[in-house]
């Protein structure tokens, strides 16, 4: 994605916790060549296992610039050492870093963009990079800690179990969240999206946490697509016409970039209400 924009006169901020990861990504850009003077990526510090640290950045955004047109979330984390990982709030990273950090940073931000979409010709929009995982998921628990902690060791791989379940909060997030906006003056649209199997060098980063990383490494590549491709919906989301007839408020974008249904329980208002009143209270519990 960031060769794309980098073709165009855009403004890029790349939200991560390591500077060196934007560098990396600009380093990649320059060797495959691009022309001069067109656009700018930017590092922004991102943290997103604690809440406070997800709002904070979302702070310093909002103090650096007066606009935002697209917001694309895709945190995923995947792998956690066959042992979840706690935050210092005592939830799970899964969960903490797919689902609460980006609920919270888009929650700040979203001041910004209503006022960006009152703009004459502006075009704003979140993307939210979901899973079509979420349709394995059968644990509906999402009122609770205990809920949001859950370990599926009844799972044959309870680690991709637990990364589901975060993506299905995702997408629960995601129908609220368009539901809400639909209602709004200056509306924000908002799209998830599923970018299909991708062997980015952040899966390739935590699979090296595994036991025997090149053999995962090379047995998950015969069937997921490189990096490249990972983009593709993300990209589409955001910048497609909104008269394109797979483009619409709420939709999910599926690989070719096709419009798709979610999963019964994403759509479930009752399962949306609680996730989102559980993250309220979690949230106003912490002082977030």
């Amino acid at each position: 994605m960031t060769a794309w924009v980098l073709s165009r006169p855009f403004k890029v901020y790349m939200a991560v916790p390591d500077e060196d990861l934007t560098k990396q990504a600009l380093e990649r850009v320059e060797k495959e060549g691009r022309e001069p003077g067109l656009g700018e990526v930017i590092w922004h510090e991102l943290d997103l296992k604690d809440p406070r640290t997800a709002k904070e950045s979302a702070e310093r955004f909002i103090s650096r610039e007066t606009r935002l047109d697209i917001l694309i979330n895709n945190a995923a984390q995947i792998t956690d050492l066959g042992n979840p990982q706690m935050n210092v709030d005592g939830i799970q990273n899964n969960m903490a870093i797919n689902y609460l950090g980006p609920f919270v940073f888009t929650r700040t931000l979203l001041p910004l963009l209503e006022s960006t979409a009152s703009l004459e010709g502006a075009d704003v929009r979140i993307v939210n990079v979901g899973s079509d995982g979420h349709k394995d998921v059968r644990y509906l628990d999402y009122g609770s800690k205990k809920g949001w902690n859950h370990e599926f060791r009844w799972s044959l791989l309870p680690t991709m179990s637990r990364y589901k379940y975060s993506k299905l909060a995702v997408h629960l997030w995601t129908n609220d969240l368009a539901r809400h906006l639909s209602t709004e003056k200056f509306k924000v649209m908002v799209l998830i999206v599923h970018p299909g199997a991708i062997l980015s060098d952040g899966a390739i980063r935590s699979l090296k946490t595994l036991p025997y990383p090149p053999f995962w490494i090379w047995l998950l590549g015969l069937s997921m697509h490189p990096q490249t491709r990972g983009a593709y919906t993300s990209v589409f989301a955001a910048c497609a016409p909104r008269d394109n007839p797979e483009i619409s408020h709420g939709a999910y974008i599926f690989p070719p970039n096709v419009a798709v249904v979610q999963a019964p329980a994403a759509l479930n208002e009752d399962k949306q209400r609680q996730l989102k009143d559980f993250t309220e209270e979690l949230l106003q519990n912490i002082g977030v």
